[in-house]
């Protein structure tokens, strides 16, 4: 893998290697005809080259960032091929991973077949090494520490191989490979479930060649077998064996994929997925190859051949892609589609919108619910944070629905009376002592309430019973800054008493 990008206005280019000797990635850096060197880490290698270049030793990058890897998009591509993920088992303080697996049913090997792979690390000669397990025709097993191997050996099984090592002789050889861990063994029996169930399909398969064609009972029962099956419409088409009719009469042994099946389906028909794959499935069991270039992306364009042996055709067409003589056009959702059209009128409505983000937040608001932020972000183009603030106002208003009109508060001034009700009640000397010398902040004197505020408030009202009410009474109290309780007084000066 090859990345290219642009650093303070230099292109930097990062490739991924192989280390032979460890089985480890490395990483190369190269900008303007200098070389990091192979470095262990992408970090090591970007880091590296930066200095050479600007000489600026305090500036760091992540080197995966910098290759794309928080990248969603460039992640899906990367594994868009991997068939198995590494598993990691753990066998005490012994960490094992597999990397490939297989099934087979023979002896010694618990359904582990040819193309099993494994490693761990663990010492060895009193070194920290890597040990390399295989299962090809026999088992194997090398070990390395720093690229160099320090061991080699083949034998029939995985014990055997493990009794020459005079280390971990707890554990069985099956179970330093990883085959008898119970994931692994959930694993293999899957598989061979699966290649059962392949073999048992095969049998009953009925296939056939080209040069069968001229025989429609055969391709009566493919066509039974793949396209009646998967209940297609035969409605929707014409006699169907015209297409294998007219491609046996032709010379030219290649034909183009959908546009092979308009002779038989009316020019202007949308094809659905489920259809093309029924097709498909039809033209392999009749002896069809898919031959497109690249076949591990999706195309409209797709090229079958009838030839019994496909490689010539194959060769041909790669050669005719490479020189860019062939256009192979990636795969495109049908625009006339109607979950297509509702997506191109949301997005012509938030391009026509004039009111800024409120409006595109009110129009998001109608799908915000429904779908995820990702895949909001993937048609529209627009950050989370609107599409948080569609979610909250389709919650709040109803999805598209206009605001709700916040109700208007009302604050009326408190009356003259209940005023001076609260001025003659804080002068009352049985239930404040005023400070004859300390003030507050704004000068106004301390006051010392000889009660707490429940009880303040139980004479305030018995002494005021048509008064301000009880949550003015004690928001007052709150908003006062010159007001102290004292459970007594009774320590204060006689000057403040009196």
């Amino acid at each position: 893998m090859s990345v290219n990008c642009c650093l303070n206005s230099k292109n930097f280019a990062i490739t991924i290697l192989n280390d032979e000797q460890t089985q480890n990635p490395c990483f190369r850096c190269v900008c303007d005809g200098k070389d990091s060197g192979i470095q262990a880490s992408a970090n090591a290698a970007i880091n590296n080259m930066y200095v050479q270049i600007f000489g600026n030793k305090t500036t760091k990058y992540s080197g995966l960032i910098v290759m794309g890897f928080d990248n969603e998009a460039i992640v899906r591509e990367l594994v868009a091929d991997v068939s198995f993920i590494p598993i990691f088992i753990r066998l005490d303080k012994i960490i094992i991973v597999v990397s490939k697996i297989g099934v087979s049913s023979r002896e010694g090997y618990y359904g582990a077949s040819p193309g099993y792979f494994s490693t761990l690390i663990t010492k060895y000669a009193g070194k920290q090494s890597l040990f390399v397990q295989s299962i090809e025709d026999e088992c194997s097993l090398d070990i390395y520490n720093e690229g160099v191997k320090l061991y080699h050996n083949k034998n029939t099984t995985p014990n055997k191989i493990w009794e020459t090592i005079d280390i971990h002789k707890k554990y069985d050889g099956v179970a330093l490979f990883g085959i008898t861990d119970p994931y692994i063994q959930q694993k293999l029996e899957e598989l061979n479930k699966l290649e059962k169930s392949k073999l048992e399909k095969s049998k009953n398969l009925i296939t056939c060649t080209s040069d069968n064609w001229e025989n429609i009972d055969i391709l009566n029962l493919i066509f039974e077998q793949n396209i009646k099956k998967c209940k297609i419409a035969t409605s929707t088409f014409l006699d169907w064996s015209n297409l294998f009719t007219n491609w046996y009469k032709q010379t030219n042994t290649i034909i183009q994929f959908p546009t092979i099946l308009f002779q038989i389906y009316p020019n202007n028909y949308q094809f659905q997925e489920k259809e093309l794959n029924a097709w498909r499935a039809m033209f392999c069991a009749a002896g069809c190859t898919n031959i497109t270039p690249l076949v591990k992306k999706k195309h409209i364009i797709e090229f079958w051949t009838k030839a019994s042996d496909p490689s010539s055709d194959r060769d041909n067409l790669v050669k005719l892609f490479e020189s860019e003589m062939l256009l192979v056009m990636e795969k495109k959702s049908q625009p006339n589609s109607e979950s297509e059209k509702i997506w191109e009128s949301l997005q012509k409505a938030l391009e026509a919108n004039k009111r800024g983000v409120d409006g595109k937040v009110r129009i998001l608001s109608i799908i915000a619910e429904n779908f995820t932020y990702k895949k909001l972000n993937e048609k529209f183009g627009v950050g989370n944070n609107i599409i948080n603030s569609a979610r909250k106002y389709a919650r709040l208003n109803g999805p598209g629905a206009p605001s709700l009109i916040k109700p208007k508060r009302t604050v009326k001034q408190m009356s003259e009376i209940k005023e001076k009700q609260i001025l003659m009640f804080f002068q009352d000397r049985s239930i404040v002592t005023q400070s004859s010398y300390q003030v507050d902040k704004n000068g106004s004197p301390i006051l010392y309430m000889r009660d707490q505020k429940i009880k303040l408030w139980k004479k305030f009202e018995e002494t005021f019973p048509n008064g301000m009410k009880k949550t003015s009474f004690l928001g007052r109290l709150a908003n006062c800054n010159n007001i102290k309780y004292r459970n007594d007084i009774g320590g204060l000066c006689l000057t403040c008493n009196e």
